[in-house]
């Protein structure tokens, strides 16, 4: 399962060696900056535009961007603009397959500043395109963002930060 997560986190943010932080910038280690961190943007914020956006990535343009508005009034100062930061070089990273119109226009769209381009939902959008669940795509986005944690401590947290997803994708052998 680990092999499948950072698979899904490469495929989807080819760029992930070059990106910085996007909404975690305490220490990984620290249990209650994570804790804060998961109650606070994770499961309040993140987890549910992923959600969203993976769910209308298929669908349309319009649909992602109100995802992504959405998202952009949630977050807040320093942590809305490292979002669209790592997002908008995501964006930048790649290019969408030409029978993918949804995605193209979106890309688009935060090219040219109509959209905010969380991470989360550009993320989520390109993660459509190759039909990856839900589980996976939640599990790979917590690798990008706790990727600077030690390796040893990385899985524990990623488990810790999916116990406050929806019950059925709580565990990362339910990805």
């Amino acid at each position: 399962m680990r092999v499948e997560i950072f698979r899904v986190a490469r495929l989807c943010a080819p760029c992930l060696d070059s990106m910085g932080p996007a909404t975690f910038h305490g220490n990984p280690a620290s249990s209650s900056e994570l804790t804060n961190w998961r109650d606070s943007v994770w499961i309040p914020c993140l987890s549910p535009a992923l959600e969203a956006a993976l769910a209308v990535g298929k669908i349309g343009c319009r649909e992602l961007i109100e995802v992504d508005q959405k998202l952009d009034l949630q977050l807040a100062g320093p942590l809305a603009k490292s979002s669209r930061t790592a997002g908008r070089q995501l964006a930048t990273q790649f290019s969408a397959p030409a029978n993918e119109p949804a995605l193209l226009k979106f890309l688009a769209a935060v090219d040219s500043s109509s959209s905010p381009g969380h991470l989360a939902v550009v993320f989520a959008a390109r993660a459509a395109v190759f039909h990856i669940p839900l589980p996976t795509t939640r599990a790979a986005l917590l690798f990008l963002e706790m990727r600077a944690a030690p390796i040893d401590l990385l899985w524990p947290i990623l488990e810790a930060c999916l116990a406050g997803a929806k019950p059925a994708t709580t565990s990362l052998y339910a990805a």
